[in-house]
């Protein structure tokens, strides 16, 4: 027998995700069955269930996919000459979030399921707390590279900022989601200018 690849792994997961996120979108994750995804992936329940035991198995997988890009725009913005402005980075989260991405839907859901399903409110609180640490590299580097803050100082400030901005993020997917793209451009639109009247 053949040796299964990690490249072949890999293709399975992405296709299992794609399918579910197709079928979640259509169902909703309440309303979507593993039979539906199986079916719609067009691989067997068996081949399946070697990757993912269950719904939320799939479904905090393909959180986890939706965090991959939103981690590299972070990245890109310390690794410059330069560090990325607050006001340019987060918008360009938010677009990177809300642009023809089928995940936003799919990151309320989790929420929603984080209220009262303990797997889905652990994964969501760890993934949270991952995001605060890493915002918070982010922005003490800003204050230290462009406002001349001391570590210590830039440190203090980002963590108690931190929080606030990713509500904002949230809040922006939360609205996109419900309202619709001609949402997006008025949120994007106030988030911007909120960020850019702040002296961080």
């Amino acid at each position: 027998m053949p040796k299964v690849t990690e490249e072949h792994k890999d293709a399975m997961r992405t296709r299992i995700q794609d399918a579910a996120l197709t079928c979640f979108a259509r169902k909703g994750f309440a309303g979507a069955s593993m039979a539906d995804i199986v079916k719609e992936a067009g691989l067997s329940a068996g081949a399946v269930y070697v990757y993912y035991a269950s719904k939320a198995d799939l479904m905090i997988d393909v959180a986890r996919r939706v965090m991959g890009p939103r981690m590299a725009v972070l990245d890109a913005a310390k690794a410059g000459g330069e560090v990325t402005a607050p006001a340019e980075l987060f918008v360009e989260i938010i677009d990177s979030l809300l642009i023809d991405n089928p995940f936003s839907p799919v990151m309320v859901q989790v929420w929603g399921e984080s209220s009262y399903d303990d797997e889905f409110a652990n994964f969501a609180r760890g993934a949270f707390e991952t995001l605060i640490a890493e915002f918070t590299d982010y922005l003490a580097l800003y204050l230290q590279d462009q406002r001349g803050a001391g570590p210590e100082t830039a440190r203090d400030r980002a963590s108690v900022m931190v929080p606030g901005l990713l509500a904002m993020v949230q809040g922006a997917v939360v609205q996109t989601t419900v309202f619709g793209d001609s949402s997006r451009l008025r949120v994007r639109a106030g988030i911007e200018a909120v960020l850019s009247s702040v002296e961080f």
